[in-house]
């Protein structure tokens, strides 16, 4: 009689309790899915859009203007597509309209914990840029470079997501001329590295915000191009970046 009762229990108790794991597993997955983040190391679900639009500020390094500090915004449009649990595409647009960089990659990410997240992934970028003044100036450039990265991204609260970016700066193609003077390099050569730091974060209702911070060590920034710079050395290039993220 008593092992009846006690087997009796039990089947209760799992009635009981498997529907709440299931809704507390649902709750998480909910509301994993709707911390959106374009550098938080975690992917889209599967045919899922994210978008961010925003700014980013390039400031030249003291070597290229001397005392003048030139700090260049450019416009900054990220789009990402889920492609399976872990996988997903990438590409972005940076635009000053004189010169414009698009970026094509795909990352891989995979939580480690509840909290950490980390990713690896490879982008290819183009860069154009186009300077005209009748009779006075006529220089144009554009090149292609490669940014294989790997992040780390942490979860500090359920709505708060902080992200460390690590990218080595690969150049591949390189083309210049100013009036009928040109320059080619298609040697594949290291130009530098970059670490990020970006904090993203809700705003609005639906809306989320990224906030970070970019510095990029190396001897070409395709930005500041038009300054034809003769240091054969490496520079900092520090970076402030801001979006609205859906």
């Amino acid at each position: 009689m008593n092992t009846s009762i006690i087997n009796a229990f039990r089947l209760v108790l799992l009635g009981v309790l498997l529907p709440a794991a299931r809704s507390v597993a649902v709750a998480q997955t909910k509301d994993i899915a709707e911390q959106p983040g374009i550098y938080f190391p975690q992917a889209p679900r599967p045919g899922e859009w994210r978008r961010s639009l925003g700014v980013v500020f390039t400031s030249t390094p003291p070597e290229l203007t001397e005392e003048v500090r030139i700090s260049v915004p450019a416009i900054d449009f990220d789009l990402q597509r889920g492609l399976s649990k872990h996988l997903f595409l990438n590409a972005r647009v940076q635009s000053q309209f004189v010169q414009n960089n698009l970026s094509l990659g795909f990352r891989w990410a995979t939580p480690l914990t509840e909290r950490l997240f980390v990713s690896a992934g490879y982008d290819v970028s183009g860069w154009l840029g186009a300077l005209q003044i009748k009779d006075v100036f006529n220089s144009q450039a554009y090149g292609i470079q490669h940014f294989p990265n790997v992040s780390a991204g942490y979860r500090l609260t359920k709505d708060l997501q902080l992200t460390t970016r690590f990218e080595t700066i690969l150049d591949s193609y390189y083309h210049s001329n100013v009036g009928s003077l040109a320059i080619d390099d298609k040697q594949l050569a290291l130009n530098g590295y970059a670490i990020s730091f970006i904090l993203e974060q809700p705003f609005f209702k639906q809306q989320h915000v990224l906030i970070g911070f970019r510095a990029a060590y190396s001897n070409f920034n395709w930005q500041f191009w038009s300054l034809y710079d003769t240091f054969d050395r490496n520079l900092l290039y520090p970076q402030l970046l801001f979006g609205f993220i859906w």
